[in-house]
């Protein structure tokens, strides 16, 4: 009982530890979301699939500048994704909210778990958490599960589609996949 006081406790500082604007404001582009779930997770889980709706959903194809190895961050311990080695690496770019938001289709050898990865680059975010609602929710709705958060930047989800397929989602506000300090990834690899 002591301990779900501390953690209320704790959790109602880092609440008032926020800025006021911070706790108010909503995210800073709200098409981010839409935009990743349109072009990574809408309709079949498929490289054609995805190939597909980046092409229908206004993203412009471009030479492939980002490296998927930078999506697999802080789990260097867990030997179930390696975003590494990619076979194959494609890269489209769209303007939503007035940033240019970047689309990535990784393929990796037919062995990974995740052999597919379809990511979403976002640009200056100041912090995750006001982007995990709408990500939750639609990665919900496949059928994956919250597995970890570390807040205010990363949230993790995965679980089982038509009862054997494994699929991970991931929203982190701080990625590795390009250089630029505040952007944030979204993905879905399966």
């Amino acid at each position: 009982m002591m301990r779900v006081a501390t953690i209320a406790a704790a959790l109602a500082y880092s609440a008032l530890a926020l800025p006021v604007s911070a706790t108010e404001a909503g995210p800073e582009y709200p098409g981010a979301v839409p935009a990743f779930l349109d072009a990574c997770a809408k309709g079949e889980l498929t490289v054609a699939a995805r190939e597909q709706a980046f092409s229908a959903g206004g993203w412009t194809e471009e030479p492939a500048t980002i490296d998927p190895k930078g999506f697999g961050i802080s789990r260097a311990l867990d030997k179930n994704f390696d975003y590494s080695k990619a076979v194959s690496v494609k890269q489209w770019s769209r303007s939503v909210d007035g940033v240019v938001l970047r689309g990535v289709l990784a393929t990796f050898p037919e062995k990974r778990r995740y052999p597919t990865l379809c990511a979403v680059v976002v640009p200056n975010v100041k912090h995750g958490w006001p982007y995990d609602d709408a990500f939750e929710a639609a990665v919900k709705a496949l059928g994956l599960k919250g597995k970890s958060t570390d807040l205010p930047h990363y949230f993790e989800y995965s679980g089982k589609v038509d009862g054997n397929h494994p699929v991970r989602a991931e929203l982190f506000g701080r990625t590795a996949a390009v250089p630029d300090k505040n952007s944030m990834h979204l993905y879905i690899a399966f």
